[in-house]
């Protein structure tokens, strides 16, 4: 059954999307190191041939597959829907990495500014998915199902999966480049910010009538 009111949840969640991939742009661009869900293809895209959309998507398609081990007969088919919603954030990454090529910020408080801005964007953009209601992102589809398949505290779950994204990315670099790149003090930043940020704007949108996503609670 089609949801109510679809069209406008669908510009919801497009809108976030853009939001989201502008926040994890100016995160590149602050050169203060990206956020935890994107640290990975971050760092990828100096390893292999790929660019860091491409490799978003690659790692959405790794997620939903964890999800379906996860949960297994539980897995629901609509949970597929977050394979285009990450094709569409990846395109949206890549379109926007290509249209601010030329930004470049060498100042500290300026690259400062940049960060804490992404961090205010990125949390808009979480919001206004919220706010949707359709789909999760893979990232929060994977740990939503950690939480539901072993009773697990949901923002648990996203703390210690940015942890675990943060040391793949750190590693990889350390590895495969012999340096640490794109996790820096901006990593920290908007991993302590976003959330934050998410619990002060969301109530200021309870004029918008659709029902909040639920997420397990449940403690373990």
């Amino acid at each position: 059954m089609m949801p109510t009111q679809f069209s406008l949840r669908l510009l919801f969640l497009l809108s976030g999307l853009v939001l989201l991939a502008f926040g994890v742009v100016l995160a590149i661009r602050s050169n203060l190191g990206t956020s935890p869900i994107s640290s990975v293809p971050y760092v990828y895209s100096f390893i292999v041939p790929l660019s860091v959309g491409t490799l978003t998507i690659m790692m959405h398609i790794l997620m939903i597959v964890l999800q379906m081990i996860i949960l297994g007969s539980q897995f629901q088919w609509h949970q597929w829907l977050q394979l285009p919603v990450g094709m569409v954030f990846g395109f949206l990454i890549d379109a926007i990495l290509g249209l601010t090529l030329s930004w470049s910020f060498d100042h500290y408080a300026l690259q400062l500014l940049l960060c804490l801005l992404s961090c205010l964007i990125t949390a808009s953009g979480v919001c206004l998915v919220l706010k949707a209601n359709l789909v999760f992102l893979a990232g929060e589809g994977l740990y939503q199902a950690v939480a539901l398949r072993f009773n697990f505290n949901f923002g648990s779950c996203k703390t210690y999966g940015d942890i675990i994204l943060v040391f793949i990315a750190g590693g990889s670099a350390y590895l495969c480049l012999h340096t640490i790149i794109g996790v820096r003090e901006g990593t920290i930043m908007t991993a302590l910010c976003v959330g934050s940020l998410v619990k002060i704007i969301l109530p200021k949108l309870n004029f918008i009538d659709f029902n909040a996503v639920k997420l397990i609670t449940s403690k373990k």
